[in-house]
């Protein structure tokens, strides 16, 4: 057995996973804390901040929009963070998951208050089903936790730092484009969004949610994402994630992994889109993606009810693992 990922569920979810062998990535801007991957997004805008004051030694004196030019700049930078932090428009799904196999937290928020189970997934499976998407729209890897008091970075410096300072640079690119022609105000009510120049912060929102504020670092979440430029509001995205509505001759990746495409389902007060990932044919196997299945501490399920549930869903359970939580939570 290699790498597991758990993805923490109720028994409807269980239910649908093992029978239609698919995993659900759900509209990332319904999710209960939408703010809760923003973390890049204030380290990106502290990384600007500097590098806009690192040049402007000579305009310290100066005056724009009422305000002391510092203040001003960073009062831009604010508002252009700000705007992303608002912008729901992007074509984005998401599965969340987690490398702890029992962790409290996750039985509460994700386990249906441990009413639900846990399901083990193999990390390498994941990878290789993914591995044919040649325009990397599907993306899987673990989330990096960043302590916002200090700046400070839970990952790989290098690269995490190599990141936040290419969106930085774009971020101040944009910013001293628009200053310098005059056009400030096109920042501050955010229309500079929808030009071409506007798009810098399409490729920081979509790598902001890989990063988290640490103090979510006890879940060691992995995410799996699909992600795209394309907005809810034009016309374009139906042809390409409806298709069963546009049919083509031939199948695309995307349309293979995801062939009922676009799907709503009604929550008390909402409408949610979704797509579901199809892991039922091919190379890995089903058998391969799903390695043990947790109880969860409040959950009436037996070991037999599981492999009962596996064996009738077609799974091998000869090496599939089936464990109860150890943890002594009750509701």
């Amino acid at each position: 057995m290699g790498k597991m990922v758990y993805h923490y569920c109720s028994l409807e979810t269980l239910l649908n996973i093992l029978e239609h062998k698919t995993i659900r990535l759900s509209d990332i801007n319904k999710l209960n804390d939408s703010n809760e991957s923003k973390a890049l997004l204030h380290i990106t805008r502290n990384r600007a901040i500097s590098l806009m004051l690192s040049h402007l030694e000579e305009k310290d004196e100066q005056y724009m929009g009422g305000m002391a030019y510092r203040e001003f700049v960073v009062y831009l930078i604010d508002k252009m963070i700000d705007q992303v932090k608002g912008y729901h428009d992007l074509l984005t799904y998401i599965a969340c998951f987690s490398e702890s196999d029992d962790c409290l937290s996750q039985w509460r928020g994700y386990g249906d208050d441990g009413r639900g189970v846990a399901i083990g997934f193999d990390v390498d499976a994941i990878q290789e089903l993914l591995r044919e998407e040649e325009a990397h729209q599907l993306e899987f890897r673990k989330v990096r936790y960043i302590d916002t008091d200090v700046n400070t970075l839970f990952c790989d410096t290098q690269q995490c730092d190599l990141s936040i300072s290419v969106h930085a640079s774009n971020l101040v690119h944009t910013l001293m484009s628009y200053i310098d022609q005059n056009k400030t105000q096109q920042i501050l009510n955010g229309s500079y969004m929808a030009t071409e120049e506007g798009q810098w912060f399409l490729p920081l929102l979509q790598d902001s949610f890989f990063y988290k504020d640490d103090s979510f670092a006890e879940e060691t979440e992995w995410r799996l994402i699909l992600k795209d430029e394309i907005i809810k509001s034009e016309e374009d995205w139906g042809q390409i994630y409806n298709w069963s509505r546009y049919p083509q001759k031939d199948k695309t990746v995307l349309q293979k992994l995801f062939p009922k495409a676009l799907c709503f389902r009604p929550t008390e007060n909402d409408i949610i889109s979704y797509m579901d990932l199809d892991f039922s044919a091919g190379e890995p196997s089903a058998n391969d993606m799903i390695q043990e299945i947790i109880i969860g501490p409040n959950c009436r399920l037996m070991y037999q009810d599981v492999f009962q549930l596996l064996g009738h869903f077609g799974f091998d359970v000869t090496n599939l693992k089936v464990r109860r939580s150890s943890s002594t939570y009750r509701v």
